[in-house]
């Protein structure tokens, strides 16, 4: 029972996103993924930090359906290729990444320092 109980429970969560360089683990404020659903509403860890103009990319555990980003409060055009997106690092702030997936949502968010 007990087994079963972890089995589950490692199973109850969103896939993971990273941004790179760094391998920078986004962290996630709501989801819905299988038959679960979760808004942890973490703080996020470690601050992605490039140079401007250098390319930001995020790479996620699935192919996503759709994908919106957000920098600092305003949206980011972003260039898709399989299981990552990437961008222009332009400006510094709040990320938000809202994508949708064969299994349901995630809302990941992060911090990009832009130096």
């Amino acid at each position: 029972m007990f087994a079963l109980v972890l089995l589950a429970l490692g199973v109850a969560r969103p896939p993971a996103a990273f941004v790179e360089p760094g391998h920078v683990r986004l962290a996630v404020s709501s989801w819905c993924w299988g038959s679960h659903c979760g808004a942890p509403i973490a703080a996020s860890g470690k601050s992605a930090v490039l140079r401007r103009g250098a390319r930001v990319r995020v790479a996620f555990a699935f192919t996503p359906a759709t994908v919106r980003v957000g920098v600092g409060g305003r949206g980011v055009s972003v260039a898709r290729d399989g299981n990552e997106i990437s961008w222009r690092a332009t400006r510094a702030g709040g990320m938000t990444i809202n994508v949708t997936g064969a299994g349901g949502f995630v809302a990941y968010v992060g911090r990009l320092v832009v130096r």
